[in-house]
């Protein structure tokens, strides 16, 4: 028995061997990101087996996710030496993912990785279609919108919103001021809750806040000029049925907004809203989204006119890539003509902590009525501001 042990070592070194072997002939993949984008271009590191002296010109990747594969093909991103064992990877893909991809190569023997996909402009929540217990295993009809269910560990339950910066800029009238806008949204009944158990369609519920301040820094005592708070309930769900010419998602809820002042300065409106968007992949990765936001006054009394100034719709547009240079755009058009402009301008400065944050440069300019709910019958003229966002 004393040998025991070495027998033991001998007989799995045995077994192991055709393991090893077969593993030797394997490739060997990562991602570079662990998000994919319909449109946006995924790239791997692959190492080669040993015993392959050269490099493909091309790999195919098959990408597979909930009921959608597509093969990718990989072309090389840069010249490596030829006794190289690692190289970099890359193609786009032109499908829509929803949920957990699987990732491996095509006719050549690779371990898998996963991916989440992401595929609304920001990087949000990832979504899994849940069919019901009937329709499992058949594939949706052509063309028909689906409503997509939110799945544990989708994305956190408190995450992103809207931008989050600090920007600083000057004008005649407050001399130099600043600009801070706070914003997050928080899904009450998560995906694997007891709420969602009884009906999952209450995951897609989001309560959102978001806060904005302007600070005039160079006036006497530094105040705060005004303050906007803005709490929402809304729905979000998506799910076009491959339609593109149908948004590809929605939300719908209700908003309350007010400066949380008293007596003559105090303004508020309660607003019941939609707000559909659009997704059009463009070259090199760049993203072009539409996302209109409609709205209902239900209370404004407080400024009873402030349909002239603001209208019923924000005209919102996105343009960019995650990894690049992104240009968000604003326009409020009033009923009597009275409007106003933004433009957000961001490049990033470090890599993303998560989906839609990290370190970015922020130009801002605003132009035309209602920089704040105090004074959303006040023209601010232009006012540019430049700073950080944590969030874009």
């Amino acid at each position: 028995m004393k040998n025991w042990p070495a027998s033991l070592a001998l007989l799995a070194a045995l077994f192991a061997m055709p393991v090893i072997a077969q593993a030797a002939d394997d490739w060997l993949i990562a991602t570079r990101t662990e998000t994919i984008n319909v449109g946006q271009v995924i790239s791997i590191e692959a190492v080669k087996p040993e015993n392959l002296a050269g490099w493909p010109e091309t790999l195919r990747l098959k990408v597979s996710g909930v009921g959608v594969d597509e093969e990718v093909q990989l072309t090389p991103e840069k010249d490596f030496n030829g006794d190289s064992t690692r190289r970099v990877y890359s193609g786009n893909t032109h499908k829509n993912f929803a949920g957990v991809v699987h990732a491996e190569l095509v006719d050549r023997p690779s371990n898998r990785v996963i991916m989440l996909a992401s595929q609304d402009n920001t990087n949000g929540p990832v979504r899994i279609a849940e069919p019901s217990t009937a329709e499992q295993g058949k594939p949706a009809a052509d063309g028909a919108p689906t409503v997509i269910i939110a799945q544990p560990g989708d994305e956190p339950a408190l995450s992103a919103n809207e931008p989050t910066y600090f920007v600083v800029g000057s004008n005649d009238e407050h001399g130099m001021d600043a600009r801070f806008q706070l914003s997050f949204k928080y899904r009450p009944f998560a995906p694997e809750g007891s709420v969602a158990e009884i009906s999952p369609y209450f995951s897609n519920l989001y309560f959102a806040y978001t806060q904005t301040t302007l600070w005039d820094i160079g006036g006497k005592s530094s105040p705060f000029r005004d303050t906007s708070y803005r709490p929402s309930l809304y729905y979000r769900w998506v799910g076009n049925g491959g339609n593109k010419l149908l948004p590809y998602e929605w939300r719908a809820g209700y908003e309350h907004e007010s400066n949380g002042q008293g007596g003559e300065d105090s303004r508020s409106i309660n607003m019941a809203f939609v707000q559909p968007t659009w997704h059009i992949d463009l070259a090199n990765g760049n993203r072009l989204s539409l996302l209109p936001k409609f709205y209902q006054y239900i209370e404004k009394s407080d400024n009873s006119d402030i349909q002239h100034y603001r209208g019923y719709a924000d005209w919102q547009a996105r343009y960019g890539r995650e990894d690049g240079w992104m240009v968000t755009g604003l326009y409020r058009q009033g009923t009597e003509g009275y409007s106003s402009g933004q433009l957000d301008i961001s490049y990033p400065l470090s890599d993303r902590i998560f989906a839609r944050t990290g370190t970015f440069l922020h130009l801002q300019i605003f132009s035309g009525y209602g920089e704040t709910l105090l004074g959303y019958n006040v023209d601010n003229g232009t006012q540019i501001r430049l700073g950080l966002s944590l969030v874009r």
